[in-house]
């Protein structure tokens, strides 16, 4: 299932099985994943057999506990908090962060600028 994520004009694969998770884009063409768990938790990337350089931004709930009411009755709110943005070399990087949703995309400086600019996302 794609996911499209504002305000960056990218859609992304949403990936909720524990394979997909462990495989992420190792041995895999270039394509945006975006990895979703149940609750904050502290999330490792590694890059080995990862064969491009990637941009991965570790995201949260804005506000967890918010919800509104429209027409189709209530709703969780859909603004995300980026928590931090990195850069990920093939094969030598890692990185450890707490967070409920993890967006791994393939490099791009236009949209790495656009990513640094936005504090917030909506998906």
């Amino acid at each position: 299932m794609n996911i499209k994520i504002k305000p960056l004009g990218i859609k992304a694969e949403k990936i909720t099985g524990i394979f997909g998770k462990m495989i992420g884009l190792m041995f895999s063409k270039k394509k945006n994943l975006l990895f979703v768990f149940n609750k904050e938790q502290k999330v490792r990337i590694h890059m080995l057999f990862v064969f491009f350089p990637i941009i991965t931004i570790w995201i949260d709930d804005e506000n967890p506990g918010f919800c509104h009411a429209g027409k189709q009755g209530i709703s969780q709110h859909k603004n995300k908090k980026i928590k931090k943005v990195k850069v990920m070399k093939p094969f030598i990087s890692f990185h450890e962060e707490k967070a409920k949703y993890v967006l791994e995309i393939p490099y791009d400086q236009k949209l790495l600028l656009r990513i640094k600019r936005s504090r917030r996302l909506r998906f």
